[in-house]
């Protein structure tokens, strides 16, 4: 199981203290390039974490040209040829999906603390 940065900004600022585990994913980072339809501007992503939420997928990326990297949340969707797909999430749905992952988190690390305390014992 890999370990890595969500990309989030932490409330304390301790990202050591702010890790979550991404399964399924090799130890080489999947980047991912998503072209802004508007400008055509190409913006790459690494690919760091993904979950489901009300019987939908979802990707959780992070920038990588950057100084500040920033966490996105994409939904996976179907294109019309038949591929899978990012899309951006609308505002209502952002916070709901965001709030969902950063709960997530939180879990991920309360069982990470638990497993570290009975390693302990």
């Amino acid at each position: 199981m890999l370990m890595e940065d969500c990309g989030r900004e932490c409330e304390n600022k301790d990202c050591e203290n702010c890790e979550f585990e991404a399964e399924g994913f090799s130890d080489e980072e999947t980047i991912i390039t998503m072209v802004d339809a508007e400008s055509g501007e190409e913006y790459q992503f690494a690919l760091v974490d993904d979950f489901e939420y009300k019987d939908q997928s979802y990707c959780v990326l992070v920038t990588t040209d950057e100084e500040e990297p920033e966490m996105v949340i994409t939904k996976v969707v179907k294109t019309d040829d038949g591929e899978e797909g990012l899309m951006s999430l609308d505002e209502a749905e952002a916070d709901e999906v965001y709030a969902e992952y950063d709960r997530l988190c939180e879990e991920a690390e309360l069982d990470d603390e638990e497993d570290f305390s009975d390693e302990e014992e």
